[in-house]
């Protein structure tokens, strides 16, 4: 028995289509919650671009000419990934780490990770939570 997802992509509408292309959940003790992230592929006649949605937290949304640009400069610095959107970063008084990650290769975008550390009972760091999934190629 599969456990249900705690966010959703939207419904595709007649104008605009949704794709899901990852999902990740995580529990943070400290507050006795949950955070869940959705990532989708949102297409419309504007074009097509990558949105994460959060359950507590802003998302972030990943539009291709954008993404090109960061990761040509990264692929050029050397740099395997990039952060975008938004982030929550550790402090000496929280563990928390959130990441939207996009990966490199060739200067292209590869792929895209979401990144969650959150944290024990005790406020320590929890072991770390990933989902990364390819960098959509087809343009519709």
């Amino acid at each position: 028995m599969s456990t249900p997802m705690l966010i959703d992509a939207p419904t595709s509408t007649e104008s605009i289509r949704y794709e899901t292309l990852g999902y990740l959940d995580a529990y943070d003790a400290v507050l006795n919650g949950d955070y869940a992230f959705v990532a989708y592929r949102e297409v419309d006649s504007y074009g097509w671009r990558v949105r994460i949605r959060s359950s507590q937290t802003a998302g972030a949304v990943f539009e291709p000419d954008a993404m090109r640009v960061q990761a040509r400069a990264a692929g050029a610095q050397g740099k395997p990934y990039f952060v975008w959107g938004y982030t929550f970063e550790p402090t000496a008084d929280d563990a928390r780490q959130i990441e939207f990650r996009v990966h490199v290769v060739n200067g292209a975008p590869s792929a895209i990770e979401i990144f969650v550390r959150l944290r024990t009972i005790d406020g320590t760091p929890d072991t770390p939570k990933s989902v990364t999934f390819a960098w959509p190629t087809v343009q519709e």
